[in-house]
């Protein structure tokens, strides 16, 4: 006899499936789980009652419909037991309760290991409230959504483009402690209202909200709402607003909070409205909008395209895809899904793949940041293995015990494929290294006034030959010549003073304070002679006169920070700097081309000469710096100093052949020919410094 049947157990009808046959949904209230089946499996639970096998499938198939064998009673009975929907009542049944139990037992270490990523806690059975408040909702809810909430829309605007610039004004205000603590507390209270949301068009789906609660992801608190009676819905419509009522109650929570900055005085709460008004619902539709997230996005798409269980079903159908793709098995698809729908699922479930993956490995990095260095390292690990390595594993493991139902073309085709990567990845082809450089004149000295002054002769012309200490520029300063002659009649008056006080006993003892201040006099117009020397600017050394500035005429008043011209010494010379992570492929003797970033300059043989031996603090020159738009990243320091973010080593480097005069600093690049190195093994010997630099407990 047939075992009977869960009475707690409730069918309804759903949803025609894509070829148009009827579905009905099977809806297990005591764990919160639903199941689609076809006309097949109903037509035999519509007689279940009757016990014997050979009279249910009699009395299925008296219904108009393809005549049912005894395997589909079979895997009716296998699916039913499998899944707990028979009574206790069944011996079979009841003993299959010990072995599933002890099969799912896990150790505290394991459960505590792999469930502190993701948990919930029930807080409130709101299904009570919402059998009070959804009449009342639906009763004046229409009419303030259709008229009353477009005409808050407008005048809330209209009032912000009114105060734009103060509304603007609001941003920097976030990135203090009171904008932080409202923008805590607004996101706290738009995403209750986001659950609420949720909860309440659920409810007009006539769906029970069986609990709303705290979530933690990673940790981090979040609400939630227990909509999974939804599943009994088949109006798609009404699924689509349960998805959706979030990102609705959020939009109309910024639709009134867009009206309350403007109404509100400065404080707090406007500071909060701001936030309603902004900032959160754009993380909303961020975050919660997210098709390859468990959020209110996945379960849109999921139910516009009519698709119950999207993740598993596109993960099957993608598996079976890529299989068929690398290996040829042959194999049916899991699945007969339409064309375009077929398209669809492979799209999203390779997109999520790549998503799931980079979100897992985010999950992995936010573990390790999260706790102490040695538990992090150890929790790191355990998520990159558990998520990512551990799906790899058992999917090589498939291919390697189906290795012999390959297609053997597609086989070869993959050997080949596999063989060229791993030439690409192993093989040493990369030999060049290269080294941001500057190639620059030996020695360059810029001009300028020491002081405020105006040009009173120009002895010297644009590329003219000069030799050190040849006159350049003569300058005068009517102010120092002032205060020059201040000073030299001040000590005339000292020097006066002293020879009539020396001759009388009387004034005697203030002779030596008019000492000290005739020193001083004369010390001071000493400096103003040094100060006036140096305004005759000569030549710091020999070399070709550079830059000089056209509007340089006599009479003209000069500034401190003028550049009056450069004297280019002849020759050049070539620096750069070498990352620590090329350190090892290159050394003194090696030959390579300095390429300028200039297209239209050749390139120039050069040779490395020498390397410091240890890294340098700052780059000095600022042309390579990031900030300057050069290839080194750099940050500052409180003196302004660029900071390499990675170890930098300064080099200096020869040309091998005859270049022209360089005019002006021209950056570029040194290809120097090093080591070889493959590109594994560069992502290995990155990998093993940051785990030498990240060891360090």
């Amino acid at each position: 006899m047939l075992p009977a049947l869960r009475a707690d157990l409730h069918l309804s009808p759903a949803a025609a499936a894509f070829d148009g046959a009827p579905q009905w949904t099977l809806a297990d209230p005591l764990r919160g789980r639903y199941f689609k089946l076809g006309g097949s499996a109903v037509r035999l639970l519509r007689h279940w009652a009757l016990g014997d096998p050979e009279q249910v499938l009699a009395a299925a198939n008296a219904e108009p419909g393809v005549p049912l064998q005894d395997t589909v009673l079979e895997e009716l009975l296998t699916f039913l037991s499998q899944h707990d929907l028979i009574a206790a009542l069944d011996p079979r049944q009841r003993a299959s309760y010990g072995l599933k139990a002890a099969g799912s037992r896990q150790s505290l270490g394991t459960r505590v290991l792999h469930q502190y990523l993701f948990f919930r806690i029930p807080l409130w059975r709101p299904d009570a409230f919402l059998n009070r408040a959804w009449p009342v909702l639906e009763r004046n809810g229409g009419w303030i959504l259709r008229y009353c909430l477009p005409l808050l829309f407008i005048l809330g605007l209209f009032l912000v483009m009114r105060d734009w610039s103060r509304f603007i004004a609001t941003f920097p205000h976030l990135f203090s402690f009171g904008g932080v603590l409202a923008f805590g507390v607004a996101l706290t209270f738009a995403k209750l209202l986001h659950e609420f949301g949720h909860a309440f068009m659920a409810k007009r789906a006539g769906c029970r909200v069986q609990s709303m609660g705290l979530a933690f992801m990673v940790l981090l608190p979040m609400f939630y709402t227990d909509v999974s009676d939804a599943w009994r819905v088949s109006d798609r419509r009404s699924r689509l607003l349960i998805d959706a009522g979030g990102v609705f109650a959020e939009l109309v929570l910024a639709v009134l909070a867009l009206l309350a900055w403007s109404l509100l005085p400065d404080g707090p709460a406007r500071t909060a409205a701001f936030m309603l008004a902004t900032a959160t619902w754009v993380t909303t539709l961020l975050i919660n909008l997210n098709p390859f997230m468990r959020f209110d996005g996945y379960f849109l798409v999921s139910d516009l395209w009519g698709v119950e269980n999207l993740q598993n079903r596109s993960f099957a159908l993608c598996r079976w895809h890529l299989r068929e793709a690398l290996f040829g098995y042959g194999d049916p698809a899991p699945e007969p899904w339409p064309a375009l729908m077929r398209r669809r699922l492979l799209v999203w479930g390779y997109c999520s793949w790549v998503w799931r993956a980079v979100l897992f490995f985010g999950i992995a990095l936010a573990v390790y940041h999260l706790f102490f260095k040695v538990l992090g390292v150890f929790l790191m690990v355990v998520e990159l293995v558990w998520f990512i390595g551990l799906p790899v594993y058992k999917e090589l493991c498939h291919w390697w015990q189906r290795r012999a139902q390959a297609n053997p073309h597609k086989l070869f085709w993959l050997g080949a494929g596999v063989l060229l990567v791993l030439a690409v990845l192993l093989l040493p082809w990369r030999t060049a290294v290269e080294v941001p450089a500057l190639l620059e004149a030996s020695r360059t000295s810029d001009l300028h006034a020491p002081v405020a002054a105006r040009l009173k002769a120009l002895h010297v012309q644009d590329a003219q030959v000069v030799s050190q200490g040849q006159l350049l520029l003569e300058l005068d300063s009517p102010d120092l010549d002032s205060r020059q002659l201040i000073v030299r009649r001040e000590i005339e008056i000292l020097q006066l003073l002293s020879r009539r006080q020396a001759s009388r006993s009387e004034t005697a003892g203030d002779a030596g304070i008019l000492e000290q201040q005739l020193a001083e006099a004369v010390a001071e117009y000493r400096g103003l002679a040094a100060q006036r020397e140096r305004l005759q600017i000569r030549a710091p050394q020999a070399g070709v006169m550079r830059d000089l500035p056209p509007e340089l005429t006599p009479g003209l008043w000069l500034s401190p920070s003028q550049t009056l011209g450069r004297i280019v010494e002849p020759g050049v010379r070539l620096r750069g700097y070498l990352a620590e992570a090329s350190l090892w492929r290159v050394a003194p003797g090696s030959h390579g081309r300095f390429i300028a970033d200039d297209p239209a300059r050749t390139a120039v043989e050069v040779r490395l000469d020498t390397i410091d031996a240890t890294g340098v603090r700052y780059v000095e020159l600022e042309a390579l710096t990031s900030d300057h738009h050069g290839p080194i990243a750099v940050r500052r320091d409180a003196q302004h100093r660029a900071e390499p973010v990675q170890a930098q080593y300064g080099v200096r480097l020869s040309p091998l052949s005859d270049i022209a005069e360089v005019d002006q600093p021209r950056r570029g690049v040194v290809v120097l020919e090093g080591a070889g190195e493959s590109l594994l093994g560069g992502l290995w010997r990155r990998l093993a410094a940051l785990g030498v630099r990240e060891s360090g407990f």
